[in-house]
């Protein structure tokens, strides 16, 4: 009789153990060929707000006049580079080319610089922009 209570505990364990394991999810599942097109369209139709976004950063850390400048200059670059990833995010979208995956190129560089890194999606601009729910950085 003790045998059997304490076998259908351990396999009530087990089943448990095994339902756990099931749950977890690798890191990179919300990383595929869908969400490489979707980001390199993005990338391309709305790289254009990059410069607003260079200008109220800018002008938050370093006034209106360094904001002026970094508008012109950093903000078109940052443009060019991001329409770039676009052209080649929507030309090797069937293949996880990044190491085997399909993330970003420029993912680890939002991770050394926040606030300069590129993040996945251009960014917002208007009330959204300021809405904490919708960012996991704040300025």
């Amino acid at each position: 009789m003790k045998n059997r209570i304490v076998l259908s505990i351990l396999a009530l364990c087990a089943l448990c153990t095994a339902a756990v394991a099931d749950i977890q999810s690798p890191p990179g599942h919300h990383f595929n060929w869908s969400r490489k097109l979707s980001r390199g369209l993005g990338n391309i139709m709305y790289g254009f707000t990059e410069p607003f976004s260079v200008w109220q950063r800018t002008n938050r850390s370093d006034g209106a006049n360094a904001a002026a400048a970094d508008f012109f200059v950093e903000g078109i670059k940052r443009t060019i580079v991001r329409a770039g990833y676009g052209v080649y995010e929507i030309a090797t979208f069937p293949q996880p080319t990044w190491k085997n995956t399909y993330r970003p190129p420029y993912y680890r560089k939002e991770k050394i610089d926040p606030w300069w890194g590129y993040t996945e999606f251009a960014p917002d601009l208007g009330a959204g922009a300021h809405a904490d729910y919708s960012r996991s950085v704040s300025w």
